[in-house]
């Protein structure tokens, strides 16, 4: 009989993880940053987290977040280990990366693109382009016209410029920004460079249009109520405020 019992209760777990297994309507990868998405004690949490969030509860359905480092989760998607992908900066007539498809329906942006450079020497969208070294996020190569290096640290690439063995650090605003509370940065100079939407990415090779509807819907239903500019900030004018 205990036998019998210890049986069915490891049956029933079985269910039950099973069942917490197929809970969800779709999976979201998010590529890991600090303030968008990222992971600790807490759990998930960021702009890109909320916002799923919120697509979930007024389309009425779940979804899985998963966090990954930027490269694993575009290669993941792509292979079909999630539903899309967020967030993505496109650039100009850039293609989407290898297995995967712009959701070109909805907008996740703009984000501005600052050119950070030093206060004694100064860059502009206009001059940038004559300076001899500059820092981008890994990913962002495609985005601009003339060389550029990676980084993959920003607050390296900022100590670099103040030390004067880099010109410039052009990324999005939202990441470098928080970062010159710090007073050390006091000769750090803002400039903006351009603004880029930003898109989900899906799998090429799949059938995404639940996904479509998901996010188009979703996203038109917050728009109209105020609450997806909340969440992503999207409702701020860009400023060339400086440290």
């Amino acid at each position: 009989m205990a036998l019998l019992k210890l049986v069915l209760t490891a049956a029933l777990a079985g269910i039950c993880a099973a069942g917490d297994a197929q809970a969800y309507d779709r999976v979201a990868s998010l590529g890991e940053s600090p303030f968008a998405s990222a992971f600790d004690d807490t759990g998930n949490h960021g702009t890109m987290v909320d916002l799923i969030g919120a697509l979930d509860r007024v389309t009425q359905s779940s979804t899985e977040i998963v966090l990954r480092p930027f490269a694993r989760s575009l290669q993941e998607t792509a292979e079909g280990h999630a539903d899309f992908h967020l967030p993505f900066i496109q650039a100009d007539d850039v293609p989407a990366p290898e297995g995967l498809a712009y959701v070109m329906d909805v907008d996740f942006g703009p984000v501005a693109f600052v050119i950070y450079s030093r206060k004694q020497a100064a860059f502009d969208a206009q001059t940038v382009a004559k300076a001899s070294s500059i820092d981008v996020e890994p990913g962002h190569e495609r985005f601009f016209p003339f060389p550029v290096e990676v980084t993959h640290c920003v607050r390296c690439s900022l100590d670099s410029l103040l030390e004067a063995r880099t010109d410039a650090l052009i990324l999005s605003d939202d990441v470098v920004d928080p970062l010159l509370a710090d007073a050390k940065y006091k000769e750090i100079h803002r400039a903006l460079y351009k603004f880029f939407p930003v898109r989900a990415l899906v799998p090429a090779n799949a059938d995404s249009s639940a996904t479509r509807r998901y996010l188009i819907e979703g996203v038109r239903r917050l728009k109209a109520t105020g609450e997806f500019a909340r969440i992503t900030g999207n409702n701020r004018k860009y400023s060339d405020w400086q440290p």
